[in-house]
């Protein structure tokens, strides 16, 4: 077999493009692999990020709970301590009524109590002196 030129420059040729396709190779394998590092990242963050939500929403219900608890206990505290039926007062005309402890107004009554405003309208604009 005679080694020309010709057979030498596709030796180099055929030489170069293997190690082209080589270094292609290794190319296309690292983005690949960081493709795949990009993707297992992202699913990390975003099951992260629905476990975060989630206790979140956890929480929040926890804490309606906890108030919607609290509010019924201290209405039920209220509703014991200030029971119309054993609650009075004395209004001006000497009557035992009991008292609406929902209106600021049905506490003192239209009585004349010293250091109190005297109620005579709803919605009336009171002075105090101190």
């Amino acid at each position: 077999m005679e080694i020309n030129s010709q057979t030498q420059t596709l030796v180099s040729l055929t030489s170069l493009l293997d190690a082209s396709r080589q270094q292609q190779q290794l190319r296309d394998d690292q983005l690949d692999k960081k493709i795949e590092e990009e993707k297992a990242r992202d699913a990390r963050i975003s099951t992260r990020q629905s476990e975060r939500q989630e206790l979140i929403q956890q929480n929040r219900n926890a804490l309606e709970k906890i108030q919607a608890d609290l509010r019924e206990r201290d209405l039920e505290r209220l509703y014991q301590e200030y029971e119309p039926t054993e609650v009075t007062s004395t209004n001006s005309a000497g009557n035992n009524e009991p008292i609406n402890i929902n209106f600021r107004e049905s506490i003192y009554g239209n009585s004349n109590v010293p250091g109190q405003p005297t109620f005579e309208s709803l919605g009336q604009i009171v002075n105090f002196k101190i």
